[in-house]
Protein backbone atom coordinates (compact mmCIF):
# COMPACT_ATOMS: atom_id res chain seq x y z
CA UNK A 1 0.00 0.00 0.00
CA UNK A 2 2.97 2.36 -0.13
CA UNK A 3 2.25 3.31 -3.04
CA UNK A 4 -0.83 4.71 -2.73
CA UNK A 5 0.50 6.58 0.11
CA UNK A 6 2.94 8.09 -1.74
CA UNK A 7 0.08 8.82 -4.53
CA UNK A 8 -2.11 10.60 -2.11
CA UNK A 9 0.97 12.61 -0.67
CA UNK A 10 1.77 13.72 -4.61
CA UNK A 11 -1.66 15.16 -4.83
CA UNK A 12 -1.80 16.48 -1.54
CA UNK A 13 2.06 18.60 -2.38
CA UNK A 14 0.54 19.21 -6.19
CA UNK A 15 -2.68 20.71 -4.77
CA UNK A 16 -0.49 23.26 -2.18
CA UNK A 17 1.48 24.47 -4.94
CA UNK A 18 -1.36 25.01 -7.42
CA UNK A 19 -3.58 26.95 -4.97
CA UNK A 20 -0.15 28.75 -3.74
CA UNK A 21 0.16 29.96 -7.34
CA UNK A 22 -3.12 30.63 -7.88
CA UNK A 23 -3.77 32.80 -5.01
CA UNK A 24 -0.36 34.29 -4.53
CA UNK A 25 1.27 35.00 -8.51
CA UNK A 26 -2.04 34.60 -10.25
CA UNK A 27 -3.38 38.12 -11.11
CA UNK A 28 -6.70 36.48 -10.38
CA UNK A 29 -6.65 35.50 -7.29
CA UNK A 30 -10.40 34.47 -7.06
CA UNK A 31 -9.10 30.97 -8.74
CA UNK A 32 -7.89 29.58 -5.60
CA UNK A 33 -8.67 25.86 -5.51
CA UNK A 34 -8.39 25.91 -1.47
CA UNK A 35 -8.50 29.79 -0.05
CA UNK A 36 -11.98 30.85 -2.45
CA UNK A 37 -13.81 27.67 -0.92
CA UNK A 38 -12.11 28.29 2.03
CA UNK A 39 -12.59 31.74 2.70
CA UNK A 40 -16.54 31.69 1.83
CA UNK A 41 -17.06 28.55 4.25
CA UNK A 42 -14.97 30.14 7.14
CA UNK A 43 -16.63 33.67 6.37
CA UNK A 44 -20.53 31.56 7.02
CA UNK A 45 -18.82 30.40 9.91
CA UNK A 46 -17.99 34.01 11.57
CA UNK A 47 -21.50 35.11 10.29
CA UNK A 48 -23.24 32.25 11.98
CA UNK A 49 -20.85 33.34 15.24
CA UNK A 50 -21.70 36.73 14.95
CA UNK A 51 -25.71 36.20 14.72
CA UNK A 52 -25.30 33.95 17.94
CA UNK A 53 -23.42 36.29 19.95
CA UNK A 54 -25.46 39.11 19.17
CA UNK A 55 -28.51 37.21 20.59
CA UNK A 56 -27.10 37.51 24.04
CA UNK A 57 -27.65 40.76 24.18
CA UNK A 58 -30.56 42.72 25.00
CA UNK A 59 -30.14 45.96 23.49
CA UNK A 60 -30.14 46.51 19.44
CA UNK A 61 -26.99 48.91 20.05
CA UNK A 62 -24.99 46.52 22.34
CA UNK A 63 -26.06 43.00 19.66
CA UNK A 64 -24.49 44.77 16.47
CA UNK A 65 -21.83 45.76 18.26
CA UNK A 66 -20.82 42.34 19.10
CA UNK A 67 -21.37 41.15 16.01
CA UNK A 68 -19.20 43.80 14.20
CA UNK A 69 -16.51 42.83 16.52
CA UNK A 70 -16.73 39.52 15.81
CA UNK A 71 -16.88 39.71 12.03
CA UNK A 72 -13.93 42.33 12.03
CA UNK A 73 -11.37 39.30 13.15
CA UNK A 74 -12.45 37.26 9.79
CA UNK A 75 -9.78 38.91 7.61
CA UNK A 76 -6.92 38.00 9.79
CA UNK A 77 -7.96 34.63 10.82
CA UNK A 78 -8.56 33.74 6.70
CA UNK A 79 -5.13 34.23 6.24
CA UNK A 80 -3.32 32.40 9.33
CA UNK A 81 -5.97 29.70 8.10
CA UNK A 82 -5.27 29.86 4.15
CA UNK A 83 -1.39 29.83 5.10
CA UNK A 84 -1.93 27.14 7.71
CA UNK A 85 -3.40 24.77 5.09
CA UNK A 86 -0.40 24.85 2.78
CA UNK A 87 2.10 24.21 5.37
CA UNK A 88 -0.33 21.06 6.04
CA UNK A 89 -0.92 20.30 2.68
CA UNK A 90 2.74 20.12 2.00
CA UNK A 91 3.51 18.91 5.53
CA UNK A 92 1.48 15.94 5.28
CA UNK A 93 2.39 15.42 1.26
CA UNK A 94 5.85 14.88 1.82
CA UNK A 95 5.58 12.66 4.71
CA UNK A 96 3.17 10.56 2.86
CA UNK A 97 5.64 10.19 -0.07
CA UNK A 98 8.16 9.58 2.93
CA UNK A 99 6.65 7.10 5.11
CA UNK A 100 6.65 3.79 2.81
CA UNK A 101 10.61 4.71 2.33
CA UNK A 102 11.43 5.13 5.95
CA UNK A 103 13.72 2.47 7.02
CA UNK A 104 14.96 1.84 3.62
CA UNK A 105 15.57 4.72 1.34
CA UNK A 106 15.67 6.86 4.43
CA UNK A 107 17.24 5.92 7.45
CA UNK A 108 18.49 7.32 10.87
CA UNK A 109 21.89 8.26 11.80
CA UNK A 110 22.28 5.80 14.39
CA UNK A 111 20.33 2.73 15.67
CA UNK A 112 16.80 1.26 14.32
CA UNK A 113 14.88 3.70 12.02
CA UNK A 114 11.33 3.84 13.39
CA UNK A 115 8.68 3.53 10.20
CA UNK A 116 5.60 5.24 11.96
CA UNK A 117 3.87 8.28 10.34
CA UNK A 118 4.75 10.22 12.94
CA UNK A 119 8.69 10.18 12.04
CA UNK A 120 7.20 10.82 8.76
CA UNK A 121 6.34 14.02 9.81
CA UNK A 122 8.91 14.62 11.82
CA UNK A 123 10.89 14.17 8.68
CA UNK A 124 8.67 16.29 6.57
CA UNK A 125 8.48 18.80 8.91
CA UNK A 126 12.34 19.46 9.19
CA UNK A 127 12.84 19.19 5.87
CA UNK A 128 10.16 21.98 5.21
CA UNK A 129 11.30 24.14 7.90
CA UNK A 130 14.65 24.16 6.09
CA UNK A 131 16.14 23.27 9.21
CA UNK A 132 18.71 20.69 7.53
CA UNK A 133 18.53 16.68 7.44
CA UNK A 134 18.33 16.21 11.46
CA UNK A 135 18.89 12.93 12.70
CA UNK A 136 17.28 11.11 9.90
CA UNK A 137 18.93 11.22 6.73
CA UNK A 138 18.03 9.70 2.93
CA UNK A 139 19.94 7.39 1.03
CA UNK A 140 19.55 7.57 -2.38
CA UNK A 141 19.48 10.56 -5.09
CA UNK A 142 15.68 9.76 -5.24
CA UNK A 143 14.99 10.63 -1.43
CA UNK A 144 17.89 13.27 -1.49
CA UNK A 145 16.44 15.19 -4.48
CA UNK A 146 13.14 15.04 -2.72
CA UNK A 147 14.13 16.57 0.16
CA UNK A 148 15.77 19.48 -1.61
CA UNK A 149 12.50 20.05 -3.30
CA UNK A 150 10.76 19.78 -0.45
CA UNK A 151 13.15 22.38 1.19
CA UNK A 152 12.80 24.76 -1.72
CA UNK A 153 9.04 25.09 -1.22
CA UNK A 154 9.03 25.28 2.21
CA UNK A 155 11.58 28.33 1.86
CA UNK A 156 9.45 29.57 -1.07
CA UNK A 157 5.88 29.23 0.76
CA UNK A 158 7.35 31.28 3.53
CA UNK A 159 8.83 33.90 1.00
CA UNK A 160 5.72 34.28 -0.65
CA UNK A 161 3.15 34.42 2.65
CA UNK A 162 5.16 37.10 3.42
CA UNK A 163 5.35 39.06 0.66
CA UNK A 164 1.71 38.12 -0.20
CA UNK A 165 0.54 39.32 3.79
CA UNK A 166 2.58 43.19 3.06
CA UNK A 167 0.91 43.38 -0.10
CA UNK A 168 -2.64 42.23 1.78
CA UNK A 169 -2.45 45.06 4.25
CA UNK A 170 -0.71 47.30 1.68
CA UNK A 171 -3.89 47.36 -0.46
CA UNK A 172 -6.48 47.08 2.71
CA UNK A 173 -4.81 50.65 3.72
CA UNK A 174 -4.95 52.31 0.75
CA UNK A 175 -9.00 51.16 0.47
CA UNK A 176 -9.52 52.42 3.99
CA UNK A 177 -7.80 55.90 3.05
CA UNK A 178 -9.97 56.02 0.16
CA UNK A 179 -12.99 55.18 2.54
CA UNK A 180 -12.54 57.74 4.96
CA UNK A 181 -11.44 60.35 2.21
CA UNK A 182 -15.26 60.18 1.28
CA UNK A 183 -16.69 59.66 4.50
CA UNK A 184 -14.69 63.37 5.52
CA UNK A 185 -16.15 64.29 2.16
CA UNK A 186 -19.73 63.72 2.72
CA UNK A 187 -19.35 65.59 6.03
CA UNK A 188 -18.62 62.41 8.05
CA UNK A 189 -22.05 60.94 6.48
CA UNK A 190 -22.85 58.56 3.13
CA UNK A 191 -24.30 61.68 1.96
CA UNK A 192 -23.29 62.72 -1.63
CA UNK A 193 -24.66 65.81 -1.71
CA UNK A 194 -23.26 66.99 0.90
CA UNK A 195 -20.18 66.22 -0.94
CA UNK A 196 -21.30 68.08 -4.03
CA UNK A 197 -22.15 70.80 -1.99
CA UNK A 198 -18.58 71.27 -0.99
CA UNK A 199 -17.22 71.03 -4.63
CA UNK A 200 -19.76 73.32 -5.75
CA UNK A 201 -19.59 76.46 -2.89
CA UNK A 202 -21.24 79.35 -3.69
CA UNK A 203 -22.60 77.82 -7.21
CA UNK A 204 -19.98 77.25 -8.79
CA UNK A 205 -17.51 74.11 -9.54
CA UNK A 206 -13.87 75.04 -10.23
CA UNK A 207 -11.69 73.55 -12.37
CA UNK A 208 -10.04 71.20 -9.63
CA UNK A 209 -13.90 69.39 -9.44
CA UNK A 210 -13.20 67.57 -12.44
CA UNK A 211 -9.99 65.99 -11.42
CA UNK A 212 -10.92 65.33 -8.37
CA UNK A 213 -13.59 63.33 -9.58
CA UNK A 214 -11.59 61.62 -12.04
CA UNK A 215 -9.16 60.57 -9.47
CA UNK A 216 -12.25 59.23 -7.63
CA UNK A 217 -12.68 56.69 -10.42
CA UNK A 218 -9.19 56.06 -11.15
CA UNK A 219 -9.03 54.90 -6.52
CA UNK A 220 -12.57 52.55 -7.33
CA UNK A 221 -10.33 50.69 -10.17
CA UNK A 222 -7.50 49.94 -7.87
CA UNK A 223 -9.48 48.92 -5.01
CA UNK A 224 -11.29 46.53 -8.15
CA UNK A 225 -7.94 45.56 -9.32
CA UNK A 226 -6.43 44.93 -5.59
CA UNK A 227 -9.65 42.78 -5.06
CA UNK A 228 -9.69 40.97 -8.16
CA UNK A 229 -5.77 39.81 -7.27
CA UNK A 230 -6.23 39.36 -3.46
CA UNK A 231 -9.32 38.31 -2.88
CA UNK A 232 -9.04 37.83 0.76
CA UNK A 233 -9.40 41.99 1.22
CA UNK A 234 -13.22 41.58 0.36
CA UNK A 235 -13.50 40.02 4.24
CA UNK A 236 -12.10 42.37 5.95
CA UNK A 237 -15.02 43.40 7.41
CA UNK A 238 -14.29 46.49 9.77
CA UNK A 239 -16.37 47.53 12.41
CA UNK A 240 -16.67 50.77 11.26
CA UNK A 241 -19.24 50.98 8.54
CA UNK A 242 -17.85 53.69 6.42
CA UNK A 243 -14.54 51.40 5.85
CA UNK A 244 -17.52 49.06 3.62
CA UNK A 245 -17.05 48.04 0.08
CA UNK A 246 -20.48 48.94 0.68
CA UNK A 247 -20.54 51.91 1.36
CA UNK A 248 -17.54 53.05 -0.96
CA UNK A 249 -19.89 52.32 -3.46
CA UNK A 250 -23.14 53.33 -2.64
CA UNK A 251 -21.47 57.10 -1.82
CA UNK A 252 -19.73 56.84 -5.56
CA UNK A 253 -22.96 55.86 -7.21
CA UNK A 254 -25.48 58.40 -5.68
CA UNK A 255 -23.20 61.09 -6.70
CA UNK A 256 -22.99 60.69 -10.31
CA UNK A 257 -27.11 60.04 -10.08
CA UNK A 258 -27.27 63.47 -7.96
CA UNK A 259 -24.64 65.10 -10.55
CA UNK A 260 -27.34 63.81 -13.94
CA UNK A 261 -30.25 64.17 -12.07
CA UNK A 262 -30.41 67.35 -10.05
CA UNK A 263 -27.80 69.48 -11.58
CA UNK A 264 -28.82 72.16 -13.82
CA UNK A 265 -27.68 71.03 -17.31
CA UNK A 266 -27.47 74.57 -18.74
CA UNK A 267 -25.49 75.74 -15.79
CA UNK A 268 -23.30 73.04 -15.50
CA UNK A 269 -23.12 71.47 -18.43
CA UNK A 270 -19.61 71.37 -18.28
CA UNK A 271 -19.24 69.11 -15.60
CA UNK A 272 -22.13 67.11 -15.98
CA UNK A 273 -21.56 66.21 -19.55
CA UNK A 274 -17.75 65.94 -18.67
CA UNK A 275 -15.70 62.76 -19.30
CA UNK A 276 -14.93 62.25 -15.65
CA UNK A 277 -18.83 62.20 -14.29
CA UNK A 278 -18.86 59.28 -17.40
CA UNK A 279 -15.59 57.60 -15.83
CA UNK A 280 -16.82 57.61 -12.66
CA UNK A 281 -20.16 56.50 -13.23
CA UNK A 282 -18.52 53.61 -15.85
CA UNK A 283 -15.87 52.70 -12.91
CA UNK A 284 -18.08 52.43 -10.62
CA UNK A 285 -20.87 50.37 -12.02
CA UNK A 286 -17.94 48.06 -13.41
CA UNK A 287 -16.84 47.99 -9.53
CA UNK A 288 -20.31 46.62 -8.88
CA UNK A 289 -20.82 44.36 -11.65
CA UNK A 290 -17.15 42.56 -11.48
CA UNK A 291 -16.86 42.24 -7.63
CA UNK A 292 -20.58 40.83 -7.56
CA UNK A 293 -19.74 38.18 -9.58
CA UNK A 294 -16.35 37.16 -8.34
CA UNK A 295 -17.21 38.01 -4.45
CA UNK A 296 -20.86 37.14 -3.81
CA UNK A 297 -22.52 33.70 -3.42
CA UNK A 298 -24.02 32.30 -7.16
CA UNK A 299 -27.32 32.76 -5.41
CA UNK A 300 -27.22 35.96 -4.18
CA UNK A 301 -30.58 37.72 -5.05
CA UNK A 302 -29.92 40.95 -6.41
CA UNK A 303 -33.42 43.11 -5.11
CA UNK A 304 -33.95 46.06 -3.98
CA UNK A 305 -36.06 46.57 -0.78
CA UNK A 306 -36.32 50.37 -1.01
CA UNK A 307 -39.48 52.20 -1.83
CA UNK A 308 -39.24 54.91 -4.79
CA UNK A 309 -40.87 57.23 -2.27
CA UNK A 310 -38.00 57.00 -0.07
CA UNK A 311 -36.08 57.33 -2.84
CA UNK A 312 -37.95 60.70 -4.00
CA UNK A 313 -37.59 61.83 -0.34
CA UNK A 314 -34.33 61.39 -0.83
CA UNK A 315 -34.09 63.88 -3.65
CA UNK A 316 -36.07 66.14 -2.85
CA UNK A 317 -32.93 66.70 0.56
CA UNK A 318 -30.17 66.63 -1.94
CA UNK A 319 -32.04 69.50 -4.10
CA UNK A 320 -32.30 71.40 -0.91
CA UNK A 321 -28.92 71.13 0.55
CA UNK A 322 -27.69 71.44 -3.35
CA UNK A 323 -29.77 75.10 -3.54
CA UNK A 324 -28.70 75.97 0.18
CA UNK A 325 -25.41 76.35 -1.05
CA UNK A 326 -26.47 78.35 -4.49
CA UNK A 327 -26.02 75.81 -6.48
CA UNK A 328 -28.58 75.92 -9.59
CA UNK A 329 -30.45 72.41 -9.81
CA UNK A 330 -32.91 71.53 -12.28
CA UNK A 331 -35.98 73.43 -13.52
CA UNK A 332 -38.37 70.36 -13.65
CA UNK A 333 -37.74 68.85 -10.31
CA UNK A 334 -40.32 65.99 -10.86
CA UNK A 335 -38.32 64.69 -14.47
CA UNK A 336 -35.25 64.39 -12.35
CA UNK A 337 -36.75 62.51 -9.45
CA UNK A 338 -37.95 60.28 -12.20
CA UNK A 339 -34.46 60.22 -13.35
CA UNK A 340 -32.60 59.81 -10.29
CA UNK A 341 -35.18 56.41 -9.46
CA UNK A 342 -34.53 55.47 -12.74
CA UNK A 343 -31.11 55.26 -12.65
CA UNK A 344 -30.69 54.04 -9.24
CA UNK A 345 -32.75 51.39 -9.95
CA UNK A 346 -29.37 49.93 -12.13
CA UNK A 347 -26.85 50.01 -9.22
CA UNK A 348 -29.17 49.82 -5.88
CA UNK A 349 -29.72 45.88 -5.86
CA UNK A 350 -25.96 45.20 -6.35
CA UNK A 351 -25.09 47.65 -3.29
CA UNK A 352 -27.85 46.06 -1.02
CA UNK A 353 -26.89 42.78 -2.02
CA UNK A 354 -23.31 43.65 -0.75
CA UNK A 355 -24.51 45.20 2.16
CA UNK A 356 -26.24 41.77 2.91
CA UNK A 357 -23.69 39.25 2.40
CA UNK A 358 -21.36 41.31 4.53
CA UNK A 359 -23.81 41.58 7.92
CA UNK A 360 -24.30 45.52 7.19
CA UNK A 361 -27.59 47.31 8.35
CA UNK A 362 -28.85 49.19 5.49
CA UNK A 363 -29.21 52.05 7.57
CA UNK A 364 -25.53 52.23 7.96
CA UNK A 365 -24.38 52.04 4.55
CA UNK A 366 -27.17 54.75 3.19
CA UNK A 367 -28.08 56.55 6.32
CA UNK A 368 -29.20 59.10 4.26
CA UNK A 369 -32.44 57.38 3.50
CA UNK A 370 -33.36 57.56 7.06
Amino acid sequence: MGWLAQAIGTGLVLLAIADIYLTVLYPRGDKGIVSVPLSRGLWQLFRLAGRAGAKRNRTDAKRLLVRDRILSFMGPTLLVTTVAIWILLLLFGFALIAWPALGKEIQMEMGETPTDFMTAIYYSGFSLATLGTGDITPRTGTYRLLMVLETILGFSTLTMTLTYFESVYSQLIQRNSFALSLYNRTGRTADAAEMLARFGTSGSFDSSTKQTISNMAQSLLNILETHHSYPALGYFRLQESYYSLARIAFTIMDAVTLIKSALSEEEYRSLVGSAAVKELEESGMQFLHELSQAFLPKGERFVTTDSERDWRSRYDRAIERLEAEEIKTVSNREAGADLYVTLRHGWNPYVMALSRYMEHEWSAIAPVND
